[in-house]
């Protein structure tokens, strides 16, 4: 028997009972939250070693990728050893705090700018009834399957379209029972349990609830709205630490879902014919799952940090803070993953934070920003500061 030191979580995550990602030198938890990382001294263990005299060394940088040579060529930051690392590294997931101007001047925003945001998010809403994809959930995202709290989201939106004089108080009753019922079931699950894409699909569910209860001027709506605020924050938090660990350095598919979630049971997750994964296109899919995770983060801690702004101040975290994200159209457009690698490998992602605008307006023309973007500023800076700059 030889002793070994068996790695425990840190002392935050530990305190606070939440799933510790146990990167060294802190976890990812802490880096997004700016704590500072601690870990307990660790506990020894036996185990029976595995002989390695016979064990060949192959250096990581002699292994092979799949990547065509051309998208290798045209992304000088992608990893040799993992080609998701130029939007799923570690550091791509850090949190921006939020920005000065909110923290300095909360009086810049007013609102008109709360109002106009919440608008143009629920105009993607109705595009997504529609056509299935708007700016923040993808054509293909939910290729595979699609998990029944989403498919919900979807029918609910669809009735709410039809409220009228008539029939309104039945469609806010059904809204705020459907809304109650993801909460509810979301606090018996665990992200341990479920795929980041369910996870992913019952928080943006989460969200477009949020998006009806807050457009609709029902009290009742409002009320349930604002009780999810703290609720939707937290189910990102645990949605971006999963995506971070489930998406850094993989080169399986990132879109899978268990066998026996019983959820799906009904849900068709084809293994062969039109809607199967081809293997060719995980590193897009896995791109569409991370650039999903960001774009909800980013719309979420938009629309509840100015909704919070005016109705519930809170000094210490007016808002969630910001996320990488892609920030120039085209790439979250893209039809197909060769569409979407020939964009990568012609023109700059418009990879940026919220904290690199000069970054973003020196690499990006401003007539090529995306819709998504727009209102991402708009969240960020207000109205008044995006009209000055020309976006």
């Amino acid at each position: 028997m030889i002793e070994r030191s068996e790695t425990k979580a840190c002392t935050n995550c530990a305190k606070s009972r939440r799933k510790c990602g146990k990167q060294r030198p802190e976890c990812l938890r802490c880096q997004s939250r700016r704590l500072s990382c601690h870990y307990p001294p660790p506990r020894l263990t036996s185990f029976i070693p595995l002989s390695e005299s016979n064990t060949p060394q192959i250096p990581i940088k002699d292994l092979a990728l799949t990547l065509s040579s051309s998208l290798i060529f045209h992304l000088p930051l992608i990893d040799s050893a993992s080609p998701t690392s130029w939007f799923a590294s570690p550091p791509t997931w850090f949190i921006d705090p939020p920005p000065p101007s909110l923290l300095s001047s909360p009086q810049r925003f007013s609102s008109t700018d709360f109002n106009y945001s919440l608008d143009r998010v629920f105009q993607w809403l109705i595009q997504w009834v529609d056509t299935g994809a708007c700016p923040f959930i993808h054509a293909q995202l939910y290729r595979t399957c699609y998990p029944s709290a989403i498919q919900d989201a979807y029918m609910a939106m669809g009735m709410y379209l039809r409220k009228n004089t008539r029939n309104e108080s039945i469609v806010c009753r059904i809204i705020a029972e459907k809304a109650t019922q993801v909460v509810a079931h979301g606090l018996h699950l665990s992200a341990l349990t479920i795929t980041s894409l369910e996870n992913l699909a019952r928080t943006q569910a989460l969200l477009i609830y949020q998006c009806i209860c807050l457009h609709d001027g029902d009290l009742r709506l409002r009320k349930l709205a604002e009780q999810h605020i703290p609720v939707l924050e937290n189910w990102l938090e645990v949605l971006m630490q999963q995506a971070s660990q489930t998406l850094c350095f993989r080169d399986t598919p990132a879109f899978t879902t268990p066998a026996t979630s019983e959820d799906l049971m009904t849900t068709a997750r084809p293994t062969s014919g039109p809607d199967a994964v081809d293997p060719a296109n995980h590193l897009w899919f896995s791109w569409i799952l991370a650039e999903s995770v960001r774009r909800l983060w980013l719309i979420t801690a938009g629309l509840q940090g100015l909704y919070k702004l005016f109705t519930k101040p809170d000094p210490a975290r007016p808002c969630m803070g910001g996320t990488l994200f892609t920030s120039r159209q085209g790439f979250w457009e893209a039809s197909s993953a060769g569409v979407w690698e020939r964009e990568c490998t012609e023109r700059y992602a418009g990879l940026v934070r919220l904290t690199e605008m000069d970054k973003l307006f020196s690499m990006v023309p401003k007539v090529e920003l995306s819709e998504f973007a727009r209102v991402a500023l708009q969240c960020a800076f207000g109205l008044e500061w995006c009209e000055t700059v020309g976006v």
